[in-house]
């Protein structure tokens, strides 16, 4: 659906926010950049499809910006007032709270609950977990995990199917995880708590292996180096499994789905197009989610998404807005209980 808008003033916020857009996309010539850590080829058609809806945009430039390094460099550089190359950018979840402590977010030029009230009638609405309680991010994915494990290691029957098949002693050594925490819902989660506290332990004590990456994880296990990877994401495994052609790697759902609304959209200060910046983060949740089902990750909840028929029937962890403000909390925690060194803050 192509949406244009006059720049007049407007009747409703999503219009005011869309006519504000356009302006400040004629300013720009319609050029944006946005930096996300979705790989180029998932990002491409996401761009795409929002250059169709709004063709008042007429060029984006995307960076892939992953892991932890770069975003530790750009909260240095902000700190010595040199603004990050990005009109759009999502920050990693480990210095989510640095960067909003530093004043590095400004609030949105309108209020997500009062756009979703005026979205037009053929738009999805927001669903409310993904909204920041303080009025600042709009989560846009839904991350979902589970276990991968390689079908030459593995017999037929004794699939990681739940959460304790990882602590299973026969896999002892032979279960890989990542070192970066992926499993913050069921930190958050009430009903889960308890259980992935236990298992957390009980996964160092079966000798699990840590490294860093997603990728990383899931190529070793491929690879024949370990039989189960435990706590990975759905989009990774599915794009080496169905993408790449990757046949010694099989992806399962186990009983409980830890789903995380991720790449939340801040507009940062230094922007020049915050509402362009709103616009996207807003589309993106909503009438983008067709564009972002086809890179693994939509909600599960969406029929049209390619993890429905795999999540029917799971108890869903939610790690939302309120979850997402405890990350770095989460995060700390998890190291302790997997015993990995952190450097302490002077």
């Amino acid at each position: 659906m192509l949406v244009s808008a006059p720049v007049a003033i407007a009747d409703t916020a999503f219009e005011d926010l869309v006519a504000a857009a356009q302006q400040e996309m004629t300013a720009a010539e319609g050029k944006l950049d946005i930096a996300l850590d979705w790989p180029d080829s998932d990002a491409a058609g996401v761009m795409a499809a929002f250059i169709a809806d709004f063709d008042f945009v007429k060029e984006v430039t995307y960076t892939r910006e992953t892991g932890v390094g770069p975003f530790g460099q750009y909260l240095i550089s902000l700190q010595q007032g040199e603004n990050p190359p990005y009109d759009i950018m999502h920050i990693a979840s480990e210095f989510e709270q640095q960067y909003k402590e530093s004043g590095a977010f400004i609030k949105p030029l309108f209020d997500y609950a009062v756009l979703n009230d005026s979205l037009p009638a053929d738009w999805p609405k927001i669903d409310p977990a993904s909204m920041d309680p303080e009025g600042y991010f709009l989560s846009t994915t839904a991350v979902t995990r589970g276990n991968a494990y390689n079908p030459n290691l593995v017999p037929e029957g004794q699939e990681p199917n739940t959460w304790s098949a990882c602590l299973d002693p026969q896999w002892k050594g032979q279960v890989i995880t990542d070192a970066r925490n992926k499993l913050q819902a069921f930190q958050y989660d009430p009903k889960e708590r308890d259980r992935h506290i236990a298992w957390l332990n009980d996964l160092v004590a079966n000798d699990v292996v840590l490294t860093r990456g997603q990728s990383n994880v899931l190529q070793k296990v491929a690879g024949g180096e370990f039989a189960i990877a435990c706590g990975v994401n759905y989009h990774t495994a599915n794009r080496m499994i169905e993408r790449d052609g990757v046949t010694t790697l099989k992806f399962i759902m186990a009983e409980t789905v830890p789903l995380e609304l991720g790449t939340r959209l801040f507009v940062p200060k230094w922007s020049e197009t915050p509402a362009t910046s709103q616009l996207f983060t807003l589309w993106a949740s909503t009438a983008g989610q067709g564009a972002l089902g086809k890179t693994y990750r939509g909600f599960p909840n969406n029929p049209r998404s390619h993890k429905f028929a795999a999540s029917q029937g799971k108890y869903i962890s939610v790690c939302g807005g309120e979850c997402a403000l405890q990350f770095e909390d989460y995060n700390r925690e998890f190291q302790e209980l997997m015993g990995i060194p952190v450097a302490k803050a002077n």
